[in-house]
């Protein structure tokens, strides 16, 4: 396998695996690399298929494995979609949400902060104080409604 340039990103994860006592392996490494420099999220599978591609030896339960490892250190998070499985996407640096496309798979960050607000007002309105939340909101990115007039609702 050629060497190759990683990411800041995937080397800042491999450094806070590190530190949290956990070893970083080949297979880990490219899982790792992988997850970080796809700007979609993946399913387990399609990141094994993607890192087995780039390091031998890889098994889907490593997969698993180190996506678990990931979401402890929330530095990924799973994307549900409805009647599919779920996928990993990387997390974003601060506190945003999450639009996705369900065609193409492409996504964006927003922060969010007037629906933060709504949020709050509902929790007090039933006497909860939020302490987190997730929001992620799908539908069809403008590129995939210009490619199918019929999506275009």
């Amino acid at each position: 396998m050629e060497k190759k340039n990683r990411t800041s990103l995937s080397q800042k994860w491999e450094n806070q695996l590190s530190q949290a006592g956990y070893r970083i392996t080949q297979p880990r490494r490219a899982i790792l690399d992988i997850i970080a420099e796809t700007e979609r999220p993946l399913t387990p599978v399609e990141i094994f298929d993607l890192a087995g591609a780039q390091s031998a030896g890889i098994g889907l339960v490593t997969v698993y494995r180190t996506i678990e490892k990931l979401e402890e250190l929330h530095l990924v998070e799973h994307v549900h979609h409805l009647g599919d499985c779920q996928t990993v996407f990387r997390c974003s640096e601060q506190h945003q949400h999450l639009l996705i496309c369900t065609k193409c798979g492409s996504s964006y960050y927003f922060d969010g902060l007037e629906v933060e607000e709504q949020f709050n007002q509902i929790g007090k309105k039933f006497g909860y104080r939020i302490t987190e939340h997730w929001l992620q909101l799908a539908g069809l990115c403008e590129e995939c409604q210009k490619n199918n007039p019929k999506d275009r609702k």
